[in-house]
């Protein structure tokens, strides 16, 4: 290994927020470990020896991607397309399977290709339940000098204590905001930095939600949340909504709801909204309007509803009773 790689752990735990380059990072030193030029400790890959190219066509045989089926739709809209064709109609998964680390284990067994470094990503590990996350620990417990594990996750608490144990972890920040607006309007995207407090001041999510068409979606709601229906034509809007190409998740639809009734809760007691500042305004004046005990109940209520919102019998009614629920306060 060159350029002082073999100084790295061979497990690495890029843990924090979503959106804040933690796989961009990832994807970068893999790229590193597997370049086969020399390089001083803290150089780039060089982009143009053999293994950089075949990193660049995304099919090294040393490097190895551990993710959900889920994520693999939305990297790969092409492979997604052809099991739609063969109509394959089962629901991604969005856990990794333990079939997945069966693999990454017999690939753990065997001589690199290349003679140099391996490097197998995990993005999330959270993904992964306790037993596949046991039957990744059987590797971590026999470390090779020359295969890197670099785990991403934006839960690292939900993880198994053994496996945090085994890895080094490595937490990561929230940039400025003078910092992410500079990135977003580097990309284009300056008129989306008003939704960096939405997303936890994470650039990355904002640019993700903004590639994907969400954030159009995402407009609609708070354009609905100023003027709501009465809630079956609320539900039915919204209802379309994510059902959408690009659309909102259930989740995100709820944890949107959810962060309106939060910062109407700010305003009600003469503070600031945290994820809705442009709205500061519209927001205090839909506040002074309501009873407070009443919103704080419909604030309870919606939380107990986000947890079910992954997996909702009836998507319909669902959202008709997240509709009621929210907009008690309003008096609809």
């Amino acid at each position: 290994m060159t350029g002082g790689a073999t100084r790295l752990p061979h497990a690495l735990l890029f843990a924090g927020a979503a959106g804040v380059g933690k796989r961009e990072l990832a994807d970068a030193l893999a790229a590193r470990l597997l370049c086969e030029q020399p390089r001083q400790p803290r150089e780039a890959a060089c982009g143009v020896c053999p293994s950089c190219l075949m990193w660049a066509s995304g099919q090294h045989p040393d490097y190895r991607l551990l993710q959900p089926d889920a994520a693999l739709e939305d990297d790969e809209p092409g492979d997604a397309a052809t099991a739609a064709d063969a109509g394959d109609k089962k629901k991604a998964s969005k856990q990794i399977r333990i079939q997945q680390v069966r693999e990454v284990e017999e690939f753990f067994h065997v001589s690199g290709h290349r003679g140099g470094a391996r490097v197998c990503v995990i993005d999330p590990a959270e993904a992964m339940n306790p037993i596949t996350a046991n039957s990744l620990l059987k590797i971590l417990e026999e470390p090779s000098a020359s295969f890197y594990f670099i785990m991403i996750s934006h839960r690292w608490r939900r993880l198994l204590p053994t496996l945090l144990s085994r890895s080094r972890r490595v937490m990561f920040g929230r940039p400025p905001d003078e910092q992410s607006q500079r990135w977003l309007a580097e990309r284009q995207l300056a008129e989306h930095a008003k939704w960096l407090p939405f997303f936890g001041h994470a650039p990355l999510a904002v640019a993700d939600a903004a590639r994907t068409g969400r954030l159009k979606a995402l407009e609609s709601v708070v354009a609905d949340l100023l003027k709501p229906q009465e809630a079956l034509a609320q539900a039915n809007r919204w209802e379309s909504l994510v059902k959408a190409d690009g659309a909102l998740s259930m989740e995100e639809l709820v944890s949107t709801v959810q962060k309106w009734l939060f910062d109407l809760g700010q305003c009600a007691v003469a503070a600031p909204p945290r994820y809705f500042p442009q709205q500061n305004k519209a927001l205090g004046g839909i506040a002074a309007r309501m009873s407070l005990p009443v919103l704080i109940q419909a604030q309870q209520q919606v939380f107990q509803l986000r947890a079910w919102s992954n997996h909702p019998l009836n998507p319909r009614l669902f959202l008709e009773d997240l509709c009621v629920r929210a907009f008690r306060p309003l008096g609809l």
